[in-house]
């Protein structure tokens, strides 16, 4: 138990460092009840907690492509957190999708802010939109969920995103961090699972 309560100590002052560091304000978990939504999902939700720095660093570096021919989208974007260490890594470009009004500023202005001598894409923008609206980007596309809502959106976020695919083939991953729905990543679209990670699943368009 102490050795719980000291790992999540020492990996809160790692974030709050990251913050520091790049100027910026990600940290903290928020429940929804709290904030202005956009759309009429409030209800299928979930409540924001940024992902560990370390975490995507390791992940995003581990990705089996070359980074300069795939663009990048987060939904649910929150405070922009996974765009800021996406744009470390030389994207295409970068986007993100937040519901929450209060969130996506935060994002906005953490974006302005970020100064990092090691970022190789700058071209980073979010977003004031609910999920279910995102026109997917066409092109070769990674994408990243940390459990943003619940099935009732995810699915048809998932259909639309199967839609995008059929009329632009191309390759998409899909990371999905906290997959505890990913079985309907696998229903709702031709997608299957690469990767079965400790905090994430991969999925990805077959290969022809």
């Amino acid at each position: 138990m102490l050795m719980e309560v000291v790992a999540k100590a020492l990996g809160e002052a790692r974030c709050r460092v990251f913050d520091w560091k790049h100027r910026i304000e990600t940290c903290g978990s928020i429940t929804l009840d709290r904030l202005t939504i956009q759309g009429a999902n409030a209800s299928h939700g979930i409540f924001y907690y940024p992902s560990h720095p370390k975490y995507l660093f390791e992940m995003f570096s581990g990705l089996p492509i070359d980074h300069t021919k795939y663009r990048f989208l987060d939904l649910g974007s929150g405070k922009g957190r996974v765009l800021l260490i996406a744009s470390e890594f030389p994207f295409l470009d970068v986007r993100g999708v937040e519901f929450a009004k209060e969130l996506h500023d935060i994002a906005v202005r953490n974006i302005a802010r970020y100064r990092s001598s090691t970022q190789k894409c700058c071209d980073v923008r979010a977003f004031f939109q609910d999920a279910i609206h995102c026109e997917f980007p066409e092109g070769s596309l990674v994408i990243y969920m940390f459990n943003p809502f619940r099935p009732p959106v995810l699915a048809q976020v998932l259909r639309n995103l199967q839609r995008s695919i059929e009329q632009h083939p191309r390759d998409v991953l899909l990371i999905y961090g906290s997959p505890f729905h990913g079985q309907l990543v696998t229903e709702y679209t031709s997608m299957k699972r690469v990767e079965h990670g400790t905090y994430h699943d991969l999925f990805r368009t077959p290969s022809e």
